[in-house]
């Protein structure tokens, strides 16, 4: 009897402390959460303006998010010249990356995470005589063995008004 009851509650302890420091108790099971949003923007407005930019960003979800852990990555690139005359000039690399178990660690027995990553990529030349030139190297990647991988890029090239150009060279990896 005794040895029982020692039991029950040995297992009723360990089911319900959560099984890494941090996680959100939910029986023993870990479930993470990671997300990383990235805002990258580029300006040149007014009259006779110059605004150049070179970014190199990482967002890596997730890590040993847990067997039913979320990784989603968030970025936005943005190039603008807007008024009389402007020029604006940006470059951009960017690597996307997903996480949770089962993306990065392979378990046996994981049924792995649920990664999104997501890119938004625009250039615009408006108004009177402006440039906007944009170069983007853009790498997305699920997470090997997850159960759930979304990757989705979306890319806008704009020139609008009188004598303006806009030009966008895009690169991109979604694997």
């Amino acid at each position: 009897m005794r040895r029982t009851t020692l039991i029950a509650a040995a297992v009723a302890v360990l089911c319900s402390a959560p099984a890494f420091a941090g996680d959100l108790m939910t029986g023993g099971i870990p479930l993470g959460n990671a997300s990383n949003l990235g805002v990258i923007s580029n300006t040149a407005a007014g009259i006779q303006n110059k605004a150049q930019q070179q970014v190199m960003g990482v967002q890596a979800g997730g890590g040993l998010a847990g067997p039913f852990g979320t990784a989603s990555n968030l970025g936005n690139v943005s190039n603008l010249a807007a008024g009389v005359g402007n020029k604006a000039k940006q470059q951009v690399f960017g690597l996307q990356t997903g996480g949770g178990m089962g993306g990065g660690v392979k378990a046996p027995f994981a049924l792995g995470g649920f990664n999104s990553n997501a890119g938004t990529v625009s250039n615009s030349a408006v108004g009177i005589g402006n440039t906007a030139q944009q170069q983007v190297k853009a790498m997305q990647f699920g997470a090997p063995g997850a159960l759930f991988n979304q990757n989705l890029g979306t890319v806008s090239n704009l020139s609008a008004g009188i004598g303006n150009k806009a030009q966008q060279q895009v690169t991109g990896i979604q694997k």
